[in-house]
């Protein structure tokens, strides 16, 4: 079954209130770059006293050495999840998996705000952004990653070649995106087979974010 990853893309007063009042809901906390550096081991100690699941969505991408001891750090802090960008290569990746302990690590395969046109900055060989982003899951896979951060239109084709978990985020419930370009609903996420689909400011921006959350879970994710 699916679940909710509710991205705390805020300061870390409000990051906090957020988790007091979601408190009791079966939901994944993803605690970003601004928050991690704010908060700290003060963030992610609520979220786990808060009996959240962690995902500390810090995307390293550095020297295998370097990617290998923050996997550790990121471990002693009781994460269960941990993204790292597969474009920093295999010998990278192995080494992370290596001593990853329980932590799940999530390979980012290419951002949801790029599209064909960032593939024409890098000026990559690959026709499209569907067969970058099969690469880099294939990579992934080889390399011993429990799963990748894709768009939902990714995650038929990704599920069937890799079997990894999907994270999916550019989820909207009705706004129009805004600084993602490959943007879906939950329940498209879902029924392509989304394992986790992440959400942040359409439920913290809400004016009841304990509703919006029970609306998903209850008719999407059908808890």
């Amino acid at each position: 079954m699916a679940k909710l990853c509710v991205a705390l893309d805020l300061p870390k007063e409000e990051a906090l209130n957020l988790l007091k009042t979601l408190k009791g809901y079966p939901l994944i906390m993803k605690v970003g770059p601004p928050l991690f550096l704010e908060g700290g081991r003060e963030i992610t100690e609520a979220v786990k006293e808060n009996n959240f699941e962690l995902f500390l969505d810090l995307k390293l991408h550095d020297i295998p050495n370097t990617v290998t001891l923050a996997v550790e750090k990121a471990h002693d802090l009781g994460a269960d999840y941990l993204t790292l960008h597969t474009l920093g290569g295999m010998e990278m990746l192995q080494s992370a998996v290596s001593r990853k302990g329980n932590v799940k690590l999530l390979g980012v395969t290419l951002l949801t705000s790029h599209d064909q046109n960032y593939l024409g900055f890098l000026k990559t060989a690959f026709g499209g952004v569907e067969d970058m982003v099969l690469y880099l899951a294939q990579t992934a896979k080889e390399a011993g990653l429990d799963g990748v951060v894709c768009s939902a239109g990714e995650v038929e084709k990704i599920k069937k070649r890799t079997g990894l978990i999907t994270v999916v985020p550019g989820i909207r419930l009705h706004a129009p995106p805004q600084d993602q370009k490959r943007v879906f609903t939950p329940k498209e996420a879902v029924e392509r087979g989304a394992d986790i689909i992440v959400m942040g400011r359409e439920i913290y921006r809400s004016e009841n974010p304990k509703k919006t959350v029970e609306e998903i879970l209850n008719h999407v994710l059908g808890r």
